[in-house]
């Protein structure tokens, strides 16, 4: 077994059933986890069929006081074209950064901020993968702000700035100040709705379909938001899952709907310790294939001060 993180490991010595030695349970003991900030809880549930995986969920309520949401924001240069990119005519919208540096970046500006989740994919996607900007194929909203102005309308997740949120493919750019985040998921489908697991979305193009992702879900009330990292192709460790595996874990947790989002070495989930004042990521990557991605776009949990 792969050695997790100090962080990790201090979580689960908490209670040893938060590992299950079969598959998914019908439904996660949230009284295993542990608490990051009021509202936010972290556990990890480690199963091992059909396949070993390592499973890190979030926890939000939505409704604590003072809890806010946001997203990675425009670009100084947005609009601008791409200068590192120039095959297609391509516009800048963020910054790639990791999610880490996500986190920190918005707590050194004086953002109380506990909790950072990659999410929606972009373009350009080109070796050496080194781009330092991001552009978005679907409609993209942070912080009251369009970042992405395409027509395109895929599932995404909207969190209103007064905390309503809902998963839906349908949002008017003009209430775009009204919101905190909108950012889509990775399909043109969603991986569970309203509580059902519908068949796996056909994509476009190949891509492996046990790997490591990333996902966000909503209680059926939208008072809950679940965000899950699962680590993948890490023999004797975590292999990684499909978007049913997903689903069914997310379903687990208390999830109603929920979106596949960006995955492999984006997924990552960041937590911060507030004893220890430093930032930890719980879930890893494959050191030999993947480091941690600067990845073109975040949600963070903040508290107002």
């Amino acid at each position: 077994m792969v050695k997790r993180s100090v962080f990790a490991v201090f979580f689960l010595a908490a209670s040893a059933s938060a590992a299950f030695a079969a598959g998914c349970p019908d439904k996660i003991d949230w009284s295993l986890s542990k608490t990051i900030a009021p509202g936010v809880e972290y556990v990890c549930v480690d199963f091992d069929e059909p396949r070993l995986m390592a499973n890190h969920l979030v926890r939000v309520d939505l409704k604590t006081p003072g809890l806010r949401v946001t997203g990675t924001g425009r670009a100084a240069e947005w609009g601008e074209p791409m200068p590192d990119y120039a095959k297609k005519k391509i516009l800048v919208d963020t910054v790639r950064q990791t999610t880490r540096d996500f986190l920190e970046e918005h707590r050194r500006n004086g953002t109380n901020m506990v909790f950072a989740v990659n999410t929606s994919a972009w373009i350009p996607w080109k070796k050496p993968h080194n781009h330092r900007y991001g552009h978005f194929i679907n409609f993209l909203v942070s912080g009251g702000q369009v970042v992405s102005s395409t027509k395109k309308r895929c599932p995404m997740l909207v969190v209103h700035t007064n905390n309503t949120a809902k998963i839906t493919s349908k949002l008017d750019d003009r209430l775009a100040p009204s919101v905190s985040v909108a950012h889509p998921g990775y399909d043109v489908e969603q991986i569970l709705r309203a509580g059902e697991i519908p068949a796996p979305p056909r994509r476009k193009r190949r891509t492996p379909e046990v790997a490591p992702r990333t996902a966000l879900g909503l209680s059926a009330d939208g008072r809950w938001l679940y965000a899950l990292v699962v680590d993948g192709r890490q023999k004797g460790y975590s292999m990684g899952a499909t978007m049913q595996d997903l689903a069914r874990v997310l379903k687990a947790a208390g999830a109603s709907d929920a979106l596949n989002m960006d995955g492999g070495g984006s997924a990552t989930i960041v937590l911060w310790d507030g004893a220890k004042q430093e930032s930890v990521i719980p879930n890893r990557h494959n050191p030999k294939r993947e480091g941690y991605r600067a990845v073109a776009a975040n949600l963070g949990i903040y508290f107002e001060k």
